[in-house]
């Protein structure tokens, strides 16, 4: 079976899929819905292909329209059109929350982007990041714990470097023992800020 993302909110409804051709992102449904993509500090909109926040005005519920609801929800909008869709297209669909952002060194770190790059690796079994800002200097660091008949070094040294390539940042990543991290039973906080 195969599994595809949606995204939606209560005031709003559905307002994205997945589908076959292009995985990884999501559609809009622009028969329904019109999408805008802002800066969530200033309001304006955000320059073609610049991650925003998403902004969707409905056009199908007429017992409760809402006009430019801002969703909270960061989104990078394709600047190419690969398919005979002419759906707005999201790359890697909801990437994080605009409430969520921390800056670290200088670089806007979303715990949502985080998440991505570690769930990336199928033999990284939990995670937890941390945001040190109470120093001169901010640091980011990631705690991971690997599975028993993985090779750590290469997870660790890899995940590494594809988080410094993406953000231009390069976090301490701490390779920590099974069993050693907290567990969820529902939503789960892996992602820590300390002031």
């Amino acid at each position: 079976a195969a599994c595809y993302d949606h995204s939606g909110a209560s005031e709003i409804g559905a307002f994205g899929f997945e589908a076959n051709e292009r995985r990884n992102g999501l559609y809009i449904i622009e028969s329904e819905f019109i999408p805008e993509v802002i800066d969530p500090d200033t309001g304006r909109p955000a320059a073609p292909g610049e991650k925003g926040e998403l902004v969707i005005t409905n056009l199908g519920r007429w017992g409760f329209p809402l006009i430019r609801y801002r969703t909270g929800d960061l989104v990078q909008p394709s600047t190419q059109q690969s398919d005979d869709r002419c759906f707005l297209f999201l790359d890697g669909g909801i990437i994080g929350r605009a409430d969520d952002m921390t800056t670290v060194r200088g670089v806007n770190i979303y715990p949502g982007a985080v998440d991505n790059f570690v769930r990336k690796f199928k033999e990284i079994l939990e995670y937890r990041a941390t945001v040190d800002k109470r120093g001169q200097l901010d640091a980011l660091t990631i705690e991971i714990e690997v599975a028993a008949d993985a090779v750590a070094p290469g997870i660790r040294e890899e995940l590494l470097e594809n988080i410094k390539s993406a953000l231009g940042l390069r976090p301490e990543v701490k390779l920590v023992e099974p069993g050693t991290l907290p567990r969820f039973e529902m939503k789960a906080k892996r992602f820590y800020v300390l002031k």
